[in-house]
């Protein structure tokens, strides 16, 4: 995370984002970087069919928007606040400027960006296979490894996904997602807890 004096010296603002409120729409130019001080923001497309296919959901503390900065090409995908959300908004040329002279930032930022290829890669070959069970383990224990440290300082980890928002990442019927989880928790593999998914 970019701390917000620095983010705020290069010109960026905080913006508020309230629940279905789009930040940003797919096809539109990426002239902004975004990062997270409170909320959830889900990266998305809509079939023709309406159905959602959700890339991934962006937390507090969190960035997203730097590939299609980096690139100069439109956004492919929809932003969308979960919830109500707060959000440094910053143009893209302080976003560069500020890169430039704080090589520190820039690695920060790169890494980020490498952690999300690295999760696209872990997911690719499981969304193609026919086992639910590996698309939805491989799923969250992607989120176990990457959210836990933020999101709760016990051993255990709370998904904080519905079952249709796992459905939406992993490409299956909410209805599959159901039985699978089901299946997952019989065979002791994750727990449910007050109607949450915990690992």
């Amino acid at each position: 995370m970019i701390n917000k004096e620095l983010l705020m010296k290069y010109g960026a603002e905080l913006v508020c984002y309230e629940k279905d409120d789009f930040v940003f729409e797919e096809g539109m130019p990426a002239e902004f970087f975004y990062q997270i001080v409170s909320g959830q923001i889900k990266l998305n497309t809509f079939e023709k069919d309406d159905k959602e296919f959700i890339y991934s959901i962006r937390t507090r503390r969190q960035s997203f928007g730097e590939p299609t900065l980096f690139l100069g090409v439109d956004y492919l995908c929809n932003a969308i606040a979960m919830e109500k959300s707060f959000l440094y908004v910053l143009p893209s040329e302080a976003f560069f400027l500020m890169l430039k002279e704080n090589h520190h930032i820039s690695l920060k930022v790169h890494k980020s960006v490498s952690h999300r290829l690295y999760f696209k890669g872990i997911m690719l070959p499981d969304i193609t296979t026919q086992d639910s069970e590996r698309r939805v383990m491989t799923l969250l224990n992607y989120l176990k490894a990457n959210w836990a440290s933020e999101a709760n300082e016990t051993k255990l980890f709370t998904v904080d996904l519905t079952r249709q928002q796992i459905g939406d990442m992993t490409g299956l019927r909410v209805e599959t997602v159901i039985r699978t989880i089901k299946k997952l928790k019989s065979d002791n593999k994750l727990r449910i807890i007050k109607g949450k998914i915990v690992l």
